[in-house]
């Protein structure tokens, strides 16, 4: 049997650290200047903006590489106080098969109902589980079968924020979150549910280099080494991360750890 060899082609992220769509004109320079077709294997896009890179300048260019994968995430939680510049739920969903049709599978897309999260204001608890369970079975009927999840963390300027918008964060346990991610499991059907840093879950990868390498159109393979600096149940492969946390996403989301603010 003849063994493929590994190319030296690079994984980038773009990003983990802020939303693309609100910055179409820098991430496509940063790819013409520096990271052409040929040196990519795969480019790993996450956003809760879909329909921005459907359209130019993105669609053009991205069309341009081997592979795209993306990461959509759909909380449930678009056009509310706590996602407050983000699109509605069914808005989003509605756009995976274009999404699909774009990328060439809805293997490369990874729906995220992600974070989790739960909170009291004014006395009502307000939370997205049951919404989150509404996603994953309307994106397993677009040909969806990867999700990956995971529950909002109390960072201090993340518990500060909410608090200033009249929000408590109210917590989940262990027992609790494996009985969720067991929930969101039997939602997803035939399909799989990665939990992304869960204390008592499996190790996932969302940057998965195996997967990227058997998805790849020619077939060809990259490095899976694992990634480093990553949190300790990370088990990511290693990519280039194209974002900066300095390009503050707009979408305005109270829970998120990268916005300073």
């Amino acid at each position: 049997m003849q063994l493929s060899l590994v190319s030296d082609k690079k994984i980038l992220s773009m990003s983990r650290r802020t939303d693309p769509a609100w910055f179409p004109e820098k991430f496509c320079r940063v790819l013409q200047e520096k990271y052409s077709p040929e040196r990519v294997h795969t480019i790993v896009i996450w956003t809760k903006h879909p329909v921005v890179f459907l359209q130019q300048p993105y669609r053009d260019l991205l069309s341009e590489y081997d592979q795209l994968y993306f990461h959509l995430t759909i909380t449930g939680l678009g056009g509310t106080e706590i996602e407050p510049n983000v699109p509605n739920y069914k808005d989003a969903l509605s756009l995976i098969p274009d999404l699909s049709a774009f990328v060439g599978s809805p293997d490369r897309i990874r729906v995220r109902p992600d974070p989790l999260i739960r909170v009291r204001k004014n006395g009502k608890v307000i939370e997205n589980l049951e919404r989150a369970l509404e996603i994953v079975q309307s994106a397993c009927s677009y040909g969806i079968r990867n999700f990956s999840t995971s529950f909002c963390f109390p960072y201090l300027k993340v518990v500060q924020r909410l608090a200033r918008h009249g929000f408590t964060l109210l917590p989940y346990s262990t027992e609790m979150q494996l009985e969720i991610l067991s929930r969101l499991k039997k939602s997803s059907g035939q399909g799989v549910v990665h939990a992304c840093c869960i204390p008592g879950a499996p190790v996932s990868r969302c940057i998965d280099g195996e997967l990227l390498s058997r998805l790849h159109p020619q077939g060809e393979q990259c490095a899976a080494v694992k990634a480093k600096n990553q949190r300790e149940l990370c088990g990511c492969t290693s990519s280039i991360d194209l974002g900066w946390y300095a390009m503050t996403c707009k979408s305005g989301c109270l829970y998120c750890y990268a916005n300073p603010g």
